[in-house]
């Protein structure tokens, strides 16, 4: 009996540490699901917190948004009747929210020839009519697109201003549109500064063209040039003067178009050193080998910095005013020249006018006569501005003191200013060494002058001859004096180069040019003879 009771005892004993061991496990298993449960409660708890925050940062943020002055929003229904209209909009349209809510679309607020104008444009885009109004301004975006666009509001006083409106359509969770959201910003600024930055641009154009037209318009050859003296820009006159385009000559050394490149680079470096050149001259040479010579006028340019960019240069053609130096020069050559030989002739004037069985009386009127006839030939010849001048005047003028020993016999013709001109010192240089060596040194000595316009048309040619006869024995110049350079240098720049004999029988000098190339104009012929037009004029015998 004890035995059967000790084991029953351990038995219950053993019961109960299995009975402890499992409750103790279980408290475990609560214990440890106790604080899963706590634990996932707890992030439940700050997850919700930190929804409600971003809810109502969004909250804030949106509030911001649709209180903001800057900022028109306006939400409307599906058919567009006003439902929120914010203080960004009372501001910009001048309406209170009362005065537009349930009561008017934003269609009424807007320009209705815009509105007409964008109805047209989106039924064409589309391919579909779109009702004038409400319509036109959400159209896309009921359709799921993106639509900013520019419209013009009305504001309650009439007045109106630009802005730029973006459209949202509002869609519940079964995506069908309860209403639409239009937020627009006053674009009246940025239309100014446009409108403004048009018109500056439009001067900057004008302000261009001006610039360019007086560049263009100038008679000098205009460039510019970088430090390094490469050319910038040119004018027209440049591309003449050089031969090349505006593409050719930009980008191209200023040096390379003139025939003393180390000169023209002088310019330049002179022109960057002093500021500023003036008659500078060079001579430009053209794509095809004209040289032109040119006087060039060179100053600095510089931004609005001050910082300098390169060198303007003016060249201008000066041929004709180095042709009229060169001719200047001959003249005075010339006029000295004469002056020597005038105390030859008026000796030679003087004896024969003074010979012979005239008294004293009569003897001083001839020389007097003669001496003032002279002076008229030296008067004719230094006057300049005139039309032209007649061969028969030059050579009155010229021999009125030997009029009893020179015939002339010729065609009426005017001569050009500068033809007239070297025609009259040709034919002085004639005279005084007729006077001085040849026909006229002598009593009985004669010279026959005789020209002609020969042909007819472009063909037509004028011809002039010179015939001593009776005189000293012709001996050819030993030397080429100033007086043979006229008679034949000057002589063959207008008329090409004349023929000259040195016969026994006396000297012959002659003519033979083309018509236009002399005349300036068509004189009275008085007599026509099968192309060849002569008239005899001699001159009256002093004596």
């Amino acid at each position: 009996m004890q035995m059967l009771e000790i084991v029953q005892s351990r038995e219950k004993m053993l019961a109960m540490n299995e009975a402890l061991m499992l409750g103790s496990l279980r408290q475990h298993e609560l214990a440890e699901a106790s604080e899963l449960l706590n634990a996932q409660l707890q992030r439940e708890i700050s997850d919700r917190k930190l929804a409600e925050e971003a809810l109502f940062k969004a909250g804030a943020l949106q509030r911001a948004i649709f209180n903001s002055a800057n900022f028109s929003s306006i939400a409307t229904d599906a058919k567009g009747v006003i439902q929120i209209f914010n203080v960004g909009a009372e501001r910009m349209l001048g309406y209170k929210a009362a005065e537009v809510m349930n009561k008017i679309t934003p269609a009424d607020i807007s320009d209705p020839e815009e509105l007409i104008a964008r109805a047209k444009a989106l039924s064409a885009e589309f391919a579909t009519p779109i009702t004038l109004g409400f319509e036109a301004l959400v159209f896309k975006a009921s359709r799921g697109i993106e639509d900013i666009y520019e419209l013009t509001y009305i504001r309650k006083d009439g007045s109106r201003f630009p802005a730029v409106v973006s459209v949202t359509a509002l869609r519940d969770a079964q995506e069908t549109i309860i209403g639409y959201l239009l937020i627009g910003t006053d674009n009246t600024a940025r239309k100014l500064v446009e409108s403004e930055k048009i018109k500056l641009d439009q001067r900057l154009r004008d302000q261009q063209f001006y610039t360019r037209s007086l560049i263009e318009s100038n008679i000098d050859a205009l460039m510019t040039t970088d430090l390094s003296g490469i050319i910038t820009d040119v004018n027209n006159q440049m591309e003449a003067l050089t031969g090349c385009t505006r593409d050719e000559l930009i980008g191209a050394p200023f040096n390379s178009h003139f025939t003393d490149p180390e000169r023209a680079e002088a310019a330049i470096k002179l022109a960057l050193s002093e500021k500023k050149v003036t008659d500078f001259e060079l001579t430009a040479c053209a794509c095809d080998g004209k040289q032109t010579v040119v006087s060039c006028n060179a100053t600095t340019f510089y931004d609005r910095a001050r910082t300098l960019q390169g060198v303007f240069i003016a060249a201008r053609d000066i041929t004709e005013r180095k042709e009229a130096e060169q001719r200047q020069h001959f003249l005075m050559g010339e006029l000295a020249h004469r002056s020597k030989n005038l105390l030859a002739v008026i000796t030679s004037i003087a004896s024969r006018s003074l010979s012979g069985t005239r008294s004293l009386t009569e003897a001083r009127e001839v020389l007097t006569h003669r001496i003032q006839a002279l002076a008229r030939s030296q008067s004719a010849l230094l006057i300049g501005g005139f039309e032209g001048a007649p061969i028969a005047e030059i050579i009155r003028l010229e021999f009125e003191g030997f009029s009893d020993q020179v015939k002339s016999v010729g065609a009426d013709v005017l001569l050009k200013p500068r033809v007239a001109q070297t025609f009259a010192l040709v034919v002085h240089e004639l005279a005084t060494n007729a006077t001085k060596h040849g026909a006229l040194s002598v009593p009985n000595g004669q010279v026959a002058i005789h020209w002609s316009v020969e042909g007819t048309g472009a063909e037509a040619r004028f011809k002039f001859q010179w015939q001593e006869r009776n005189g000293p024995p012709v001996v050819p110049p030993t030397r080429q004096g100033f007086g043979h350079m006229v008679i034949e240098k000057a002589a063959a720049q207008d008329f090409g180069l004349p023929k000259i004999t040195f016969a026994s029988e006396g000297l012959c000098y002659e003519i033979d040019a083309p018509l236009a190339v002399v005349v300036a104009a068509a004189g009275q012929l008085l007599e026509e003879n099968t192309g060849t037009t002569k008239v005899d004029n001699v001159l009256d015998v002093i004596d």
